[in-house]
C-alpha cells in the first residue's frame, strides 16, 4: 500500500511540474496581449532611447481646449505627424477638454513626470518669467510674435531656462489670437493712448490687463468672464476686454455695437513636455518633434490671423462697426504701455528682466 501511495505521489509531482512549465512560458499564441509602453504613470517607463531601441512608447498629452477648437484640431494633426515621422516610435494619446485636470494641476504633473506632454496656459506660480508671453503689447502683429517666440530668441531662452529649472521642456509657444475691445457704444479718442475713451469696460482680474487698459484711456471694472454678459446687459459696464474677435462675435454680438482691434494682449498657450519624458527620446526624434511643433505654432499664428479677419467680417455683416488701426497707431499704444505699464509690472519679475525683454524687441 505504501509503495502505491509513493507512486501516486511521484506521478502527481511530475504532472504538477509539467503544468507549471506550460503556464510559465510556452504559449506563443498571444493569449495575453501586450500593453503598449506608457510613460504617464511615473514618467520613467519610457526606459532607454526610443530612437535607438526601436521600441514604441505611448505618451499622455493633456489639452485644456474644447474638442471643437482650432487649437485641438492642430494638436491632433501634430500628434499624428509625430507618430508618422518617428516611424511609430512615439505615439501620443490626446486628452482634450481638460480631461486630465485643470491646467495648473497638469503643470504640476509635468514637473514630476506623471503626465508626459501638455498644451496649456502658462503657470507663473514657481517662476514669474513663465507668464511673460502675456505681457501687454509684447507685439501687435503675428509676424512679430513669431519672431519674439522664435527658439533662438531671448524670450524663448528665458522661458526654456525657467521651465527647465522646474523639470519641464518647452516645445513651443502657441498663438491663439489677439484681444480687442467690444463696446456697446462708439468710443471717443479711440486711436490715442492715455486719452479718455468714454466707457467703463470689463477687464480680466489681472494687472497685465487692467493696467494696460487704463493706460489706453479706459475706465475698468475687473470681474470674472462668467459675469461679463450680465454686467453688460444691466449697464454695469459698456463693453469688454479679454476676448478675441471670435469671442466677441460668438458670445456678445447681440450686445456690442462696435469692435476695436487694439491687439493689446495675445492669448498665448504653450506646448510642453515633462523633462523626464523628453530625455528618453533620441536626438533624432527630439529634432523631428521640435520641427513639427515649430511648424504647428507657425500654422496656428496664420490661422489665428485668418480667424480674426473672418470674424471681424462677420461682425460687419451683423451691422457691428469694426475699427482697425494702422501700425503707427498700434505702435503708439505699445510705446506708451511699455513706458508706463511695464515698470509697474516689473515688481513681479526678476530685477532687470523686463528691461532685457524690451531691449531684445528693439
Amino acid at each position: 500500500m505504501n509503495k502505491k501511495l509513493k507512486k501516486l505521489a511521484s506521478l502527481f509531482l511530475v504532472l504538477s511540474l509539467v503544468f507549471a512549465l506550460s503556464a510559465c512560458g510556452g504559449n506563443n499564441g498571444g493569449s495575453q496581449p501586450s500593453t503598449p509602453s506608457t510613460s504617464g504613470d511615473s514618467g520613467s517607463s519610457n526606459s532607454g532611447d526610443s530612437g535607438a531601441s526601436g521600441d514604441s512608447v505611448t505618451l499622455k498629452m493633456a489639452n485644456q481646449h474644447s474638442s471643437d477648437t482650432v487649437a485641438n484640431q492642430l494638436d491632433q494633426e501634430m500628434c499624428k505627424r509625430i507618430e508618422e515621422e518617428t516611424d511609430g516610435r512615439i505615439k501620443i494619446e490626446l486628452y482634450s477638454d481638460s480631461a486630465l485636470g485643470d491646467y495648473t494641476n497638469v503643470f504640476d504633473e509635468l514637473m514630476v513626470g506623471t503626465i508626459d506632454m501638455a498644451h496649456i496656459s502658462p503657470v507663473e506660480t514657481y517662476d514669474s518669467r513663465v507668464s511673460v508671453t502675456m505681457l501687454p503689447y509684447l507685439a501687435f502683429s503675428y509676424d512679430e510674435l513669431l519672431k519674439v517666440y522664435d527658439e533662438d530668441g531671448f524670450l524663448f531662452g528665458q522661458l526654456n531656462e525657467a521651465l527647465g529649472n522646474l523639470g519641464i521642456h518647452l516645445g513651443g509657444v502657441f498663438c491663439e489670437g489677439f484681444n480687442g475691445v467690444g463696446s456697446m457704444q462708439e468710443l471717443t479718442n479711440d486711436a490715442a493712448p492715455n486719452a479718455e475713451k468714454g466707457a467703463i469696460i470689463r477687464s480680466p482680474m489681472m494687472d497685465v490687463y487692467s493696467l494696460c487698459l487704463q493706460d489706453m484711456g479706459f475706465r475698468v471694472s475687473s470681474m470674472p468672464y462668467s459675469d461679463t454678459y450680465t454686467a453688460m446687459q444691466t449697464g454695469v459696464v459698456a463693453g469688454l476686454a479679454g476676448g478675441t474677435a471670435q469671442v466677441n462675435y460668438m458670445t456678445f454680438r447681440d450686445l456690442i455695437k462696435a469692435f476695436y482691434d487694439y491687439r493689446y494682449i495675445q492669448e498665448a498657450t504653450m506646448i510642453l513636455f515633462s523633462q523626464k519624458t523628453w530625455d528618453t527620446f533620441s536626438a533624432e526624434d527630439q529634432e523631428t518633434i521640435t520641427k513639427i511643433i515649430k511648424e504647428t505654432c507657425e500654422k496656428a499664428a496664420t490661422m489665428a490671423e485668418d480667424a480674426n479677419n473672418e470674424y471681424m467680417g462677420k461682425m460687419e455683416a451683423e451691422g457691428i462697426k469694426v475699427v482697425t488701426f494702422t501700425d503707427e497707431e498700434l505702435a503708439g499704444f505699445a510705446e506708451s504701455c511699455r513706458a508706463n505699464v511695464w515698470p509697474q509690472l516689473a515688481k513681479n519679475y526678476p530685477d532687470g528682466f523686463l528691461e532685457a525683454v524690451q531691449e531684445s524687441l528693439s
